[in-house]
């Protein structure tokens, strides 16, 4: 446990400077099961949640396929939007990741919901541009750039849809071999 709490530290500080720098390192894809990643991420936020009384469930695990992928990147990507989602729930509330292949041998589509306080359109609408910033107290405004990043990294796609008073709903779509990466 500890071994693996360093490493996520030392993978923290790494996204951190790609953030910064831009992608410092092209992507290390291999073959990865996304389920076990969002399960390590689920796993890894389980006590925060727990502080505030927020669960977090996860569905269609088990049956995606597996994709070429930086499992470091998706987890950590993954990672910034469950971890942000967090203080924005009320306790009782939930965050639901799912994932499903869409279409069936050629992408998969992860999809983080939440039923937090929603986002105004003015913050919502800026997410994943150069005018994002943060208006958590503490926050850096770098976690959606993060974000963004790993995903076109992947060649994916994302999206989000938020109603203030119900709730956040991001959109992941992964190819399940983004182009240039070897065939199996």
């Amino acid at each position: 446990m500890v071994d693996n709490s360093l490493r996520r530290i030392q993978d923290r500080v790494r996204e951190i400077a790609d953030c910064v720098k831009g992608l410092s390192t092209p992507p290390e894809f291999a073959p990865c099961q996304l389920d076990k990643v969002i399960m390590e991420v689920t796993d890894t936020l389980k006590w925060w949640s727990g502080q505030k009384g927020v669960l977090i469930h996860t569905s269609g695990l088990g049956r995606t396929p597996e994709i070429m992928a930086d499992e470091r990147r998706l987890f950590n990507a993954l990672y910034n939007l469950i971890n942000n989602a967090i203080p924005e729930v009320p306790a009782g509330g939930t965050i639901t990741v799912s994932t499903k292949e869409e279409p069936i041998g050629i992408g998969l589509l992860v999809t983080v919901e939440d039923t937090g306080k929603g986002m105004p359109p003015e913050i919502r609408d800026t997410l994943f541009t150069p005018a994002a910033k943060s208006t958590k107290p503490g926050g850096t405004g770098l976690g959606t750039k993060i974000v963004k990043d790993v995903v076109d990294a992947h060649h994916g796609k994302i999206t989000v849809k938020s109603e203030l008073g119900v709730g956040t709903t991001f959109h992941l779509y992964l190819p399940l071999r983004p182009p240039g990466t070897p065939p199996r």
